[in-house]
């Protein structure tokens, strides 16, 4: 469906069709498909950016398109995401040594809102860097449908409780929003466990890790 069509469904069913009124369900739209955009990883939300990258280079700003880094890899070899204090912990050395990159930092947005990361070590050379990230939302024309495939009933009910709440009828908005949380948990559960996927648990080593801190 798209953002005319779910709002004129709507429109219909609480007879409230006027043009007010369908310019008030269509905000609505914007601001349920934002949430739910934003409440999981989901597989149309994600995409790669490759960056090439200087040698010494410690810092990286990703694509604009780009919300928050998901995964990375440095020269076809995973890097996995460390915090500050984690680092502080193992190695400080690791803010200024050169050498192979193994970890990324997730660093604060620019002031241009575009995310940034942080290379441990700095590269002793240039290469590639390939970012899986979640994107950015893209805001809904009225002609577009959501991204996200399955979240048509939920959107329908998140949207129906908006206006229902606006019209002061708040029982009846509340039913209606826990059928449309009814209702993305049952399209989170067809993204994790029933379409095409391969969820695992993967220990994380740091790179900088050896035999010794294993040992008794």
């Amino acid at each position: 469906m798209t953002k005319s069509s779910i709002a004129q469904f709507v429109a219909d069913k609480l007879q409230k069709t006027d043009q007010g009124s369908l310019n008030l369900l269509k905000s609505f739209i914007d601001r349920r498909y934002e949430m739910i955009w934003n409440s999981a990883l989901w597989r149309e939300a994600l995409g790669t950016t490759s960056y090439s990258v200087a040698a010494d280079a410690e810092e990286v700003t990703l694509n604009t398109a780009v919300h928050f880094p998901v995964a990375a890899s440095w020269d076809d070899e995973e890097i996995t995401p460390i915090d500050y204090s984690a680092v502080f912990r193992i190695d400080p050395k690791l803010f200024s040594e050169t050498g192979k990159v193994a970890n990324f930092i997730v660093l604060s947005n620019t002031s241009t809102g575009e995310a940034k990361i942080r290379l441990l070590r700095k590269p002793k050379e240039a290469k590639t860097l390939l970012v899986l990230g979640k994107l950015k939302i893209t805001e809904l024309t009225d002609n577009d449908s959501p991204l996200i495939n399955g979240i048509d009933n939920s959107l329908l009910s998140f949207v129906e409780g908006d206006m229902l709440e606006h019209l002061r009828q708040y029982q009846k908005a509340q039913i209606k929003f826990q059928e449309a949380s009814a209702q993305l948990m049952i399209v989170k559960d067809l993204e994790t466990h029933q379409s095409a996927s391969d969820t695992r648990i993967i220990p994380q080593v740091e790179a900088s890790w050896d035999l010794n801190d294993f040992s008794n």
